[in-house]
């Protein structure tokens, strides 16, 4: 089976949708997903950003991932998007620090009932060498022991 026939996608489905379903307990996620993952590419407003890691990073399942696109917008020089709404300090890598400061808060779960948690994976920014997403994949740790750590690998 094509990876293509494995993902469900939907442009249509906007954040408050999706929030809302899942207050209501009708995520639009069949429960049966053995895996599921989260790339997050749209508006790269940090409010929007953030509303998406509210909305989508809590259907994560353990070992997956939440990967947050273009969180380079925060390294580069603020005026190559002049034309844009997002810039320095305001963009998808800020509402990926703040959704991790959230995290800290008591009370945050997973669809799946566990705790709310990811891990910064580097190694897969080491890995690509070149990236759009510095800090931007995250991995919720799996249950399974055999899911080795993470690691904070860092270069002198």
């Amino acid at each position: 089976m094509s990876l293509a026939n494995r993902c469900q996608w939907n442009p249509l489905v906007s954040v408050r949708t999706v929030i809302s379903n899942l207050l209501f307990g009708k995520a639009p996620i069949k429960k049966n997903y053995q895996r599921i993952l989260a790339c997050l590419d749209s508006n790269h407003t940090h409010d929007h950003v953030l509303a998406e890691l509210e909305a989508y990073a809590p259907l994560v399942t353990p070992g997956s991932y939440c990967v947050v696109f273009d969180t380079i917008i925060e390294d580069l020089p603020d005026d190559l998007f002049p034309d844009r709404p997002w810039g320095k300090g305001n963009n998808p890598k800020t509402a990926v620090h703040e959704y991790v400061r959230n995290l800290a808060e008591p009370g945050r779960i997973a669809a799946d009932g566990a705790p709310l948690h990811f891990d910064i994976d580097h190694d897969i920014d080491y890995k690509l060498l070149i990236t759009v997403a510095p800090d931007g994949y995250r991995k919720r740790p799996g249950r399974n022991r055999s899911d080795p750590p993470l690691k904070n690998r860092h270069f002198s």
